[in-house]
């Protein structure tokens, strides 16, 4: 999904058709589309004479190419650097392509949308939609500890972040989970686990996933409508304006 998008996006941007690029490649253009849709994965070749068709800067061809071979694994790990914890943009990428995002964590501050204070070097992405609907699942408990774990602007910050997409999960819910997660869902590709651990995130795709995705399923099924979310912590920290 990663390699097929930002090889489409780049061919967007460069005015190429799908038509133009399969002739300059020697392919056909029903390959060519399947490349870019991701239902085909290009060879090193192949993915070389692209990348040098579409003008893909070296640091992200080294990318590119890392991601082909990976393409057959499921499960990612990501390890964090000085800098961020998302060196490739792995996670930025799959954030700005996805059309619902739920996450859970046990307290108020995470997890976040992805980004470091390092540099981002991921390509826009033609996928990203503004409506992309973020659902935030946190416990009672983290929810009554806000005002005592967080300082002033902390707290604003937790308040800011999608407020209306909070959900409160109630104590009599079973904690499923022990760590942040987020579940990424897409319109074409299967969803997308991503765990949050402590100088580490692993990314996990398909049955791999399944365990994640049906957790958050049956938090979303005990968990306070938004609204009521709203009212209570509306009660507990005051109205958000």
């Amino acid at each position: 999904m990663l390699l097929s998008t930002e090889l489409d996006s780049a061919r967007v941007e460069r005015g190429f058709t799908t038509r133009q690029l399969a002739e300059l490649m020697t392919m056909s253009p029903a390959m060519i589309n399947r490349i870019m849709n991701g239902r085909r994965i290009p060879d090193a070749l192949e993915l070389g004479g692209l990348c040098a068709l579409l003008d893909i800067p070296p640091r992200r061809r080294e990318h590119l190419y890392g991601l082909r071979r990976a393409s057959e694994e499921m499960n990612w790990v990501i390890h964090a650097t000085p800098s961020t914890r998302d060196p490739d943009d792995v996670v930025s990428s799959l954030w700005s392509l996805a059309d619902g995002i739920t996450t859970y964590a046990t307290s108020v501050i995470g997890p976040r949308a992805p980004g470091g204070s390092g540099v981002s070097t991921a390509p826009a992405s033609p996928g990203h939609r503004g409506d992309t609907i973020w659902t935030r699942y946190v416990s009672a408990d983290a929810i009554e500890r806000a005002p005592y774990e967080l300082g002033t602007q902390e707290l604003r910050l937790a308040r800011l972040a999608r407020f209306d997409g909070i959900r409160i999960v109630p104590r009599t819910t079973p904690p499923l989970l022990q760590h942040p997660v987020r579940v990424l869902h897409f319109r074409t590709f299967s969803p997308v686990a991503v765990l949050d651990l402590d100088f580490t995130t692993v990314i996990l795709e398909k049955d791999s996933a399944v365990h994640y995705v049906d957790s958050l399923r049956r938090v979303a099924e005990s968990a306070l409508s938004t609204g009521d979310s709203r009212k209570v912590l509306a009660r507990l920290w005051g109205e958000f304006d």
